[in-house]
């Protein structure tokens, strides 16, 4: 490989030495000339263009190191060699250079008899003299391919068409309090105690930005088709129409079944994405999570599936507690200190959802009459009492499932328990801890599990009759 073409396999501009020492000239001219802010977009350029390293390019331009044509070695392999070692090396699977420079001329030779004949003996020598550095160094930027492994997920794949349709934006560009309600972002979070193993209920929340009304609805495990179950839920109980949707790139969201429906839950809304890695985007619904759900829930693990039902009136009521009788403020300006340092940020009165769509001029007083009569129905007391009292059924259910769950994996392992001294014994061999042989023992420890129903049991689990606890759970009838 010749001067010039390693310098383009670095990825550099190909410029002769005059080339370069006449624009080093021109660079150095304006940088002196120049500001101290100019400075570094005077370095960038040079270093992208001359693909020079930073302090070396800094110290040319000040003059403090003069241009030289280093005459250095010449290459010893050229373009021919290194095609040649791409194909061999391709053709043994990528392997790494170091075994590969061990085993060359075996390499060589098979390739020449099953491939292609190597097109000269000097090519071929400077094969079986590499080094596993020099091989290193030539299949920079090669792509490896790795025998057995999956194919690249291409980008004309049907996910990737349907995420690219949804715009990406942020959610944020407008302040909330410059926008009219319907404007609603939608995010989920697990219930699932830290461990995202087996299958839990997930929460689905749904925000208007500028009225901050929430709701909030169970979905189990995040599917698809209980994602959209949950939104329709959501949109019910919205005292507007919405004309935005807003949303994080998570695939319960983004998928084809949300396409369908979306533009019958929604006919005149827009649906658009946040950006990837920018949880701010979506930043309304991302604090209510915390403040509204997580207040609620806490980090516990909730995987009982019976307690479905329960979850959607407990979400109900306490999302109506929260829209009618909990109060919160919303940013109404954010400007640049004087000095530069942070923002000033100003914030309106304290005030509920529902005093804030009372004071909306375009929800229809049609639609505010309905809310204020909910509200004169209920007691705010009375209805967190309700809350406290389902929620603590719901957590006593839970814990009932969770001793169910451990009893039945406990009778598991002793009819599948191995290295038992019984399956070691023959037939009707007494175990040397059976004390109830004895005369006069008595049995101090729980109650054993009879033979008859450890059977039972055994029998369904291998027959798999029973069924899944996706499906069933200990309060099933």
């Amino acid at each position: 490989m010749d001067t010039n073409e390693k310098k383009e396999y670095n990825g550099g501009m190909n410029m002769s030495f005059g080339a370069t020492k006449e624009y080093l000239g021109l660079m150095r001219k304006s940088y002196d000339q120049a500001k101290r802010k100019r400075h570094k977009s005077i370095i960038d350029e040079f270093c992208r263009v001359t693909v020079y390293e930073r302090k070396y390019a800094i110290k040319l331009l000040s003059g403090n190191r003069k241009h030289k044509k280093r005459k250095g070695r010449k290459a010893s392999y050229g373009a021919e060699v290194r095609s040649a070692l791409i194909a061999v090396w391709r053709e043994t699977g990528c392997m790494c250079s170091t075994y590969l420079a061990a085993d060359m001329p075996y390499w060589v030779e098979d390739y020449e008899k099953h491939v292609a004949l190597i097109t000269s003996d000097k090519v071929r020598s400077q094969l079986l003299s590499m080094s596993p550095s020099t091989m290193d160094r030539l299949l920079r930027g090669v792509e490896r391919i790795k025998t057995g492994s999956l194919p690249r997920k291409r980008r004309n794949s049907a996910e990737y068409l349907l995420k690219q349709a949804i715009p990406c934006k942020s959610g944020e560009d407008t302040m909330a309090a410059l926008v009219r309600p319907g404007d609603i972002q939608t995010d989920t979070f697990a219930l699932g105690g830290g461990d995202a193993s087996g299958n839990f209920f997930w929460i689905l929340d749904g925000t208007d930005r500028k009225t901050q009304w929430t709701w909030l609805s169970p979905t189990w495990n995040n599917g698809e088709v209980a994602t959209v179950k949950a939104l329709r839920h959501i949109l019910k109980n919205l005292p507007f129409v919405i004309y935005s949707m807003h949303h994080d790139n998570g695939s319960e969201i983004i998928n084809y079944h949300l396409a369908k429906n979306f533009p019958h839950l929604c006919p005149h809304a827009v649906l658009s994405r946040s950006r990837p890695r920018k949880c701010n985007d979506n930043a309304h619904v991302e604090q209510k999570n915390r403040s509204v759900g997580r207040e609620l829930f806490g980090e516990r693990r909730i995987d009982c599936r019976d307690l479905e039902e329960d979850l959607k009136r407990l979400c109900d009521e306490w999302s109506f507690f929260c829209n009618f009788f909990r109060p919160s403020k919303m940013l109404v300006s954010k400007e640049k200190r004087p000095d530069g340092k942070g923002f000033t940020r100003k914030y309106d009165r304290p005030s509920t959802p529902f005093k804030r769509i009372l004071n909306e001029s375009c929800i229809p007083q049609k639609q505010k009459q309905k809310l204020i009569e909910a509200k004169a129905k209920v007691s705010g007391i009375d209805l967190r009492y309700r809350i406290v009292k389902r929620l603590k059924r719901i957590l006593r259910k839970q814990e009932e499932y969770n001793s169910a769950q451990a009893r039945k994996a406990s009778i598991i392992r002793g009819v599948d328990a191995s290295g038992s001294s019984l399956r070691d014994a023959p037939s009707g061999t007494p175990s040397a801890f059976d004390t109830s042989i004895l005369q006069g023992a008595i049995t101090l420890g729980p109650k054993p599990i009879s033979k008859k129903k450890s059977n039972l049991e055994s029998v369904r689990i291998l027959t798999n009759n029973n069924q899944r606890n996706s499906n069933k759970s200990v309060f099933s009838t």
